[in-house]
């Protein structure tokens, strides 16, 4: 049979578009279809699976960081950077006593100071940059000192070349315990040595002891002149104040009258006669 070129050329065309076997297309093109659909969705799962983990990593490796910046750092807790923490404060009173001071205290002086206090514990047989524990506190005190003027006062008179010299004996000089201080200004030293663990042990023990220390510093002071004397400077003026007065001070105006304090627990030998100069009281109507 011969074809002529243009059946020839349409003849070409329908195979190239006509499959050989039509199901066999269909069949690939499904499983085709198919495959990328099943493709797809486990790519995607499969990147999900990977942000998830890096993520992971990423915030493990964030907290960690952190509980090792806390543990060496040591001003935290770790447990507080990641539970939520609440703190609540409570006061409750308990009034055991109350008593009338009669009105008989007259605070003469008060002293402020800062007592520092050190503990240790030392393993002699170890080098002490291991095993020497040292422990320092700073504790900011105020000593207040006073008489009671319910006691006895004893007042005594004499005029020496135109001047009255009055020598009182006021009652012994006291001081109030328990000794106040400031626990927020209190500033703390701690050496630990690298064996050592008991930072808070020593911290501990020094504080229970803080109160005692300054009830024994408080019954030691109260004896120095350097607490004596300004007590005894204000007592001349409490007594300047209750002379001024005084009916038979009062018609010699211009009279002027010299005070000498001892308190009744003063050694003889610290008080003296005063002399022209001393502490001079001018009477006044």
């Amino acid at each position: 049979m011969v074809l002529s070129p243009t059946t020839a050329e349409s003849v070409i065309k329908k195979k190239r578009k006509r499959p050989r076997d039509g199901k066999t297309f269909f069949s690939i093109a499904g499983a085709i279809q198919k495959a990328f659909t099943f493709c797809v969705p486990v790519k995607i799962f499969t990147s999900k699976i990977k942000a998830t983990l890096l993520l992971s990593a990423m915030l493990v490796s964030a907290a960690t960081g952190a509980f090792f910046a806390l543990k060496i750092s040591g001003n935290g807790n770790v447990s507080d950077a990641v539970l939520n923490r609440e703190i609540r404060e409570c006061v409750s009173e308990n009034i055991t006593r109350i008593r009338a001071t009669q009105g008989d205290i007259l605070e003469l002086a008060v002293l402020e100071t800062g007592v520092t206090y050190e503990i240790s514990d030392d393993w002699l047989n170890v080098p002490a940059d291991l095993a020497k524990s040292v422990v320092r506190v700073r504790v900011p005190a105020v000593f207040r000192f006073y008489v009671k003027i319910s006691e006895p006062i004893s007042v005594s008179s004499e005029e020496r070349d135109g001047v009255i010299v009055c020598t009182v004996t006021a009652p012994k000089l006291r001081v109030v315990t328990p000794v106040a201080f400031d626990t927020t200004r209190m500033s703390w030293e701690k050496n630990i040595g690298t064996l050592r663990f008991n930072r808070e042990e020593l911290a501990d023990e020094l504080s229970k002891k803080i109160s005692a220390r300054l009830t024994l510093s408080a019954s030691a002071r109260v004896r120095e002149n350097y607490v004596r004397d300004p007590a005894r400077k204000a007592f001349e003026n409490f007594v300047g104040q209750w002379l001024d007065s005084v009916r038979s001070l009062r018609e010699r105006a211009g009279e002027r009258v010299k005070i000498v304090v001892r308190f009744d627990d003063d050694p003889a030998e610290n008080i003296s006669l005063p002399t022209s100069d001393n502490f001079g009281v001018p009477v006044s109507i």
